[in-house]
């Protein structure tokens, strides 16, 4: 049983009966990322999303985890571009008490100053963690120049300064002004009927969001741009990011797009991986991955190499996008990238965790919820006209920005496409 149920103050539930696992998982999921923020107070989302767990007015940090552990379950959250997610995940009987614990932090935290300090360094430890990844950094470098003025290219963490001089005052107003009951759901998956799923978004989250704005939280439409980005560093590695156009969130053309990713550059037996890996062993991560936004899309293209390989890997990768563009997929490709979707949708229907999120994002996003059956339809109808029309959108040299960091390679980053 799949259900949505939504509540007068605009939030939603987004049920989904699981009568075969022992487990439930409970998410929050609102509509806030770093795709609403400004310059000025960018990584204000990931930042919030730290302090809801440094302590409320019942319990300090360490009481929440301790909390957390005596019941057996299992806390955490996370920021995106688009949203942002609180979770939990328990056996059936522990249900409740995930809930009034997610209650807690989410409209009873403190935001104590001195705790605020603390947390600062925390989130400046983690900004130079991700910057000593290479391979991440580059891929922040291609959605800034990609995205250039749309906030959807700036970081998640966001900017240093901006985390130094967050005052609690900017997260209490960033919070009344963006965690909505519109744009909020409570995502229940799991053993556990809908009346009680129901009757424990009543009594814990139903009426408590202080903001009740019809904000628009979605981001603006971009216009595709090229750009090329570098950073050379003294490191042993060079990190390639190729963006192309992609299909927003919800397209006709998202299913036939995910295909077309397996295919290119989704797994160990994709185009890429195989020509560019095993055949001419000129990197040892190549990959591509989608990112699809309420209005917006990106794919990104992935490659480690030498800093002497660069341009035969970058040519190499061209020369393959080429021949896809020129003769597209072969029917053996089409009817391989089918079962590989169909097994990795089945299979995550095993995951009470990955079925919590999906059905939050879905029904946060496209008002609706998933449905394992119509997924399966859907993805076995897909033709390879459909594969072509996302072949000749996303693959396209001439909208192709490129970021770069490593050593200085002897050709030039701007003519590598």
């Amino acid at each position: 049983m799949n259900k949505i149920h939504r509540f007068s103050s605009g939030l939603r539930l987004a049920y989904k009966y699981s009568p075969s696992v022992r487990s439930v998982g409970i998410a929050v999921m609102t509509g806030v990322g770093s795709g609403n923020e400004t310059k000025d107070n960018n990584g204000i989302s990931h930042f919030i999303e730290h302090m809801y767990f440094k302590g409320t007015k019942d319990k300090s940090a360490f009481e929440i985890v301790e909390y957390v552990d005596g019941i057996g379950a299992q806390i955490n959250a996370f920021t995106s571009k688009q949203t942002t997610c609180f979770y939990t995940l328990s056996i059936d009987t522990q249900a409740e008490n995930c809930a009034k614990i997610l209650s807690e932090i989410l409209f009873e935290s403190t935001f104590d100053e001195s705790e605020m300090e603390r947390e600062k360094g925390v989130v400046l430890e983690e900004i130079s963690m991700c910057e000593d990844d290479n391979s991440d950094v580059v891929l922040d470098l291609l959605a800034e120049g990609y995205f250039g003025k749309n906030p959807l290219g700036m970081t998640i963490l966001g900017e240093r300064k901006n985390v130094k001089n967050f005052t609690r005052h900017d997260l209490l107003d960033y919070i009344s002004n963006n965690y909505c009951a519109e744009s909020s759901v409570v995502s229940i998956v799991g053993n556990i009927s809908f009346e009680k799923a129901k009757e424990l978004c009543e009594k814990y989250f139903e009426g408590k969001f202080s903001c009740n704005c019809n904000r628009d939280w979605r981001d603006i439409n971009h216009k595709t741009q090229r750009s090329v980005k570098s950073k050379f560093k003294d490191i042993e590695q060079s990190n390639i990011a190729i963006g192309f156009p992609a299909f927003e969130y919800g397209s006709k053309y998202t299913m036939a797009e995910l295909l077309v990713n397996t295919i290119v550059g989704g797994g160990m037996s994709s185009r890429l991986f195989q020509e560019v890996r095993e055949k001419r062993g000129l990197a040892y991560n190549v990959y591509t991955y989608n990112s699809s936004y309420i209005n917006n899309g990106l794919l990104s293209l992935y490659i480690g190499t030498n800093v002497e390989s660069v341009k035969k890997a970058v040519d190499c990768t061209l020369d393959l996008i080429e021949e896809l563009r020129k003769n597209g997929l072969t029917k053996r490709e089409l009817e391989r990238g089918i079962e590989q979707l169909k097994g990795s949708y089945v299979l995550g229907q095993e995951s009470t965790g990955m079925m919590m999120r999906v059905n939050a994002k879905n029904t946060l996003f496209a008002d609706k919820i998933f449905d394992i059956d119509e997924k399966i339809k859907e993805i076995e109808n897909i033709t390879i006209e459909q594969t072509k029309d996302v072949i000749d959108y996303s693959y396209d040299i001439t909208k192709a920005s490129i970021a770069y960091i490593g050593k200085k390679p002897k050709c030039d980053i701007d003519k590598l496409i």
